[in-house]
């Protein structure tokens, strides 16, 4: 049997450098051949920041100061949840991950991450978002508490059960960035309209696929905006 492991936090603001977690949740699932997973554990806790939260948090999570005051998460459960998991799944891995990678009582070289936000490709499915929670209302569900951690990893693995293979397959994938460099400026509302957003520091034209999608990329630069000219684009791997 394999274990995959979904987590959520909350925290004081988005620096994982000088914010703090107020609570994780874990969602543990067990997968056995091709059925669908099986929630196995659950572990949700708070912890005390030794700081007052903004009121722009307490909007958000509906946590306030004397809720958490004492509170401790225990970092050997994690820790143990983490160990056994082949796959650990966030909305928004990035942010998670960041947060967890500045505990020093975690050790996560091991852990193999998966992007519930990226690494399915929503919009190809006919959604016009990426944010858990109107995902869920076009799935027909509502996550009742939303940002409250165990709540959101629920909403989670119910939003990827019918795409986890997806999940799993492009998270072990390469993401490139693509730069149109050179790309005439009468090329722009082609470009956009493709996906691709300016970006002012380098003054050009990008965008990230994961490598499946890669030649389909470079077809369209080709065809479309180079139009079969010697194509001048730029790649570059990203994670």
């Amino acid at each position: 049997m394999d274990f995959g492991l979904v987590v959520d936090l909350e925290t004081t603001g988005l620096d994982p450098v000088k914010d703090k977690i107020i609570e994780i949740g874990l969602v543990e699932f067990a997968v056995e051949s091709s059925k669908n997973p099986v929630i196995s554990n659950i572990y949700g806790a708070l912890e005390d920041p030794k700081v007052s939260l903004s009121p722009e948090i307490v909007k958000i999570t509906g946590l306030e100061d004397k809720y958490l005051e004492g509170q401790c998460i225990d970092w050997g459960i994690v820790q143990k949840y983490f160990d056994r998991s082949s796959v650990v799944i966030a909305h928004n891995m990035s942010f998670d991950r960041s947060f967890l990678q500045q505990r020093q009582e975690l050790n996560l070289s091991t852990a193999h991450w998966a992007c519930s936000k990226k690494h399915i490709d929503w919009f190809a499915h006919g959604f016009k978002t990426r944010a858990l929670n109107y995902l869920a209302a076009d799935h027909g569900f509502v996550n009742s508490f939303a940002h409250r951690a165990v709540f959101d990893c629920a909403t989670t693995l119910r939003l990827i059960t019918p795409y986890l293979s997806e999940l799993i397959e492009t998270s072990y994938e390469h993401e490139i960035c693509f730069s149109a460099v050179g790309a005439a400026f009468e090329k722009k509302d082609i470009l956009r309209e493709h996906g691709y957003r300016w970006n002012p520091e380098v003054r050009v034209w990008q965008k990230s696929v994961f490598e499946k999608k890669a030649d389909e990329e470079r077809a369209f630069l080709a065809n479309s905006v180079y139009e079969r000219s010697k194509s001048s684009h730029m790649e570059e791997i990203v994670s």
